[in-house]
C-alpha cells in the first residue's frame, strides 16, 4: 500500500516546518521592540519634567566644573605669570646693586685722595683738581639715580647701618656714639648697599 500525502498541514514527527519557526521569531521580535517604545512613550508629563530636569541639573553640574577648571587654570597662569614678573624685577634690582657697588671703591679712593690733598694745591688755577671733583661728582649723581644715598656719619650706632672696628673712650662723643667714620656706608632704597665703617665711643 503506498504511503499517503499529508494533506492536514500538521508537521510530520511533531517538528514545524522552518518557515513557520521564521515567522514566530519576527513575530516575537516585533512584540518585543512595540512593548520597548510603548515603555519609552509611556512616561507622564510630569515624569518627563522630572527626568529633563535631572538632565540639566547633569549638564549644569558639569558645566559648572569645567568652567571652575577653567578659572583655575587662567588664575595658575596668571600667578605664574606674576611669578616671572616678580624675578625678573628681582634679577634686574640686584644687578643694579652689584653695579653700584663696583662704584664705591672708586668713591672710596676719590673722597680719601681730597683728604690728603696738600693745602697748596687747593689755591685757583688747580684744573686737574677741579676735574677730578667733577668726576666724583658724577659718580654721585649716577648713585642718586639709582636711589643710593650714603648713611650718616655721625650719631647713634646703628648695628643694622653701621660696622664697629673700634669702641673706645672719647671725652667729646656720648657713649654709643660714632666718633669717626672712616668708610662711608651706603643704602639703595629700604636696603642696605654697604655698611659704614665706624669708631663707636664706649
Amino acid at each position: 500500500m503506498s504511503k499517503q500525502e499529508n494533506t492536514t498541514g500538521e508537521p510530520e514527527n511533531g517538528q514545524l516546518p522552518e518557515e513557520a519557526v521564521l515567522e514566530a521569531s519576527e513575530s516575537d521580535a516585533s512584540a518585543v521592540s512595540d512593548g520597548e517604545e510603548a515603555e519609552e512613550w509611556d512616561e507622564t508629563p510630569e515624569e518627563t519634567i522630572s527626568r529633563l530636569q535631572s538632565e540639566l541639573a547633569d549638564a549644569q553640574e558639569q558645566a559648572a566644573s569645567h568652567l571652575d577648571k577653567m578659572q583655575r587654570t587662567v588664575a595658575e597662569y596668571e600667578n605664574a605669570g606674576k611669578r616671572r614678573e616678580r624675578q625678573n624685577e628681582e634679577r634686574i634690582k640686584r644687578a643694579a646693586e652689584s653695579m653700584m657697588r663696583q662704584l664705591l671703591p672708586v668713591l672710596d679712593d676719590l673722597e680719601l685722595a681730597f683728604q690728603n690733598v696738600p693745602e697748596g694745591a687747593r689755591g685757583e688755577g688747580q684744573a686737574w683738581l677741579q676735574g677730578f671733583e667733577q668726576i666724583q661728582q658724577k659718580l654721585l649723581d649716577i648713585l642718586a639715580n639709582a636711589e643710593v644715598e650714603p648713611l650718616a656719619r655721625s650719631g647713634e650706632f646703628d648695628p643694622n647701618q653701621h660696622e664697629a672696628i673700634s669702641n673706645e673712650p672719647s671725652e667729646d662723643v656720648p657713649s654709643g656714639h660714632i666718633i669717626q667714620t672712616l668708610r662711608t656706608g651706603y643704602r639703595i632704597q629700604d636696603r642696605i648697599l654697604r655698611p659704614a665703617l665706624v669708631r663707636v665711643a664706649q
